[in-house]
């Protein structure tokens, strides 16, 4: 238990500097006087969302629209079998 004390504190401070390193870029000047839970509250993801389905060593990669796309004309059957694992999203 020690371990992971130890782990989680030196996770922290990791996690800490590097925040404060990315205040100082160019991007992350609008978070320079801003706390890390205030700039996490007011971030806005850019980025398209993604989905990966892998089953064995198959893997797929869809964006989240063509996704959807994809799953609502499955049969109900195919549904079925996918809505346990969209609902632990």
């Amino acid at each position: 238990k020690y371990n992971f004390i130890v782990f989680h504190i030196v996770m922290l401070l990791i996690g800490y500097m590097y925040f404060q390193i990315y205040k100082n870029t160019e991007e992350g000047q609008k978070y320079a006087k801003k706390s890390l839970p205030v700039a996490i509250k007011k971030y806005v993801c850019k980025k398209e969302k993604k989905v990966i389905i892998y089953r064995g060593r198959y893997f797929a990669i869809f964006n989240f629209l063509e996704f959807i796309k994809l799953y609502s004309s499955c049969s109900e059957e195919i549904q079925s079998l996918l809505d346990p694992i969209l609902a632990l999203v």
